[in-house]
């Protein structure tokens, strides 16, 4: 509650002073008005202009206790500005990403004993959100599982995301999955031509996979996963997006898989940023001549798409392979002057 100052109008004519005062722009709109038996209080940002209205109505300026206006914040700033002490303003998370109806959120260190708080914030902005998480650093081991803290909601950290037309089961603290690849993905989806021949080497729950044979039906994609968890959910999510004629799943380690598998791709995915280039040698040694593969890499500093492009070509020098690099684009910021660099590589011999 708090007091200001105010206008009191019997019941009666209350609408009409409210149009009124609304016209003239003197109601605070930030606070409820007050009715009291046969009278109604109007809040006011100002009493400028209300002459106006005094002689042609009977109303009574005087003050009392409102109760403020509760408005949904439209964005996670807006939310905490008002609640965090303001020298913590600079640390309050631009953004969020949704899966589903989980939540992440990376929560600095400067705020992390307002973790609780910052959860709740989310939930009240995103209602069916069901859970929150925050983010606690980077992927780690071979099963590239990133690790979260539960912040806010249930705990339960399975959830359905959709993108793209296609449908993802997954727990987000199992298997990987990065829903700000979505525009990536698709992208080359867009790219895969009738009939081809693709390795997604590192496939995760299948975004690359299943989103590429659900757009051109005419290819046969191979799908490997070390993740034991992942796997599980790319098999369901091969299944729940009817593309098992098109995508095989296989489990297990790429190099060791690769080694029993004799034929050559028209393409191959390796969506794996931060290890990507130990595997390059092996991918190339699967490639077809003229085959192209999308491979992603974790660079630092402001010249990063060049780092990694001249990183990559002495690399393929060294391993016998000579390469055109026919795209290289700065994707995402993983961290303060640090990007996923995406890069295609045509194989010429």
């Amino acid at each position: 509650m708090e007091e200001k100052i105010a206008v009191k109008v019997v019941k009666y004519r209350a609408e009409e002073v409210r149009r009124k005062l609304q016209l003239l722009g003197l109601i605070d709109n930030n606070f409820k008005p007050k009715v009291e038996v046969d009278y109604v209080y109007f809040p006011l940002k100002t009493t400028n202009n209300l002459n106006i209205l005094i002689k042609d109505y009977p109303l009574e300026v005087t003050s009392t206790f409102f109760k403020r206006r509760w408005k949904k914040a439209r964005s996670l700033r807006e939310s905490l500005m008002n609640i965090l002490p303001e020298k913590l303003h600079p640390y309050i998370p631009s953004s969020m990403d949704l899966v589903g109806d989980i939540a992440l959120v990376h929560v600095p260190d400067e705020l992390e004993s307002y973790s609780s708080m910052i959860g709740r914030a989310v939930m009240e902005i995103y209602p069916r959100v069901k859970t929150v998480l925050s983010k606690q650093g980077e992927t780690i081991g071979e099963y590239r599982i990133r690790m979260f803290k539960i912040i806010a909601g249930g705990l339960d950290t399975e959830t359905i995301h959709r993108e793209h037309g296609c449908i993802y089961k997954l727990d987000l603290m199992k298997a990987f999955f990065n829903p700000r690849m979505s525009g990536e993905r698709l992208r080359i989806a867009l790219q895969v031509k009738d009939n081809e021949n693709i390795l997604d080497m590192f496939a995760g729950v299948g975004p690359f996979s299943i989103l590429i044979a659900k757009k051109n039906p005419t290819v046969k994609v191979t799908a490997i996963e070390i993740n034991p968890d992942a796997y599980r959910y790319l098999l369901m999510n091969i299944s729940l997006n009817k593309v098992e004629d098109r995508v095989k799943a296989i489990h297990g380690d790429v190099r060791q898989v690769l080694g029993d598998i004799k034929i050559v791709y028209d393409r191959i995915i390796m969506d794996l940023p931060f290890d990507s280039l130990k595997f390059l040698g092996l991918a190339l040694s699967k490639l077809k001549k003229n085959g192209i593969i999308h491979l992603y890499h974790v660079e630092s500093g402001e010249d990063s798409v060049s780092r990694a492009s001249l990183k990559i070509a002495r690399l393929t020098e060294e391993i016998g392979y000579k390469v055109d690099i026919i795209y290289s684009h700065k994707l995402l910021e993983v961290a303060p002057l640090k990007f996923i660099i995406s890069l295609e590589l045509m194989k010429i011999n």
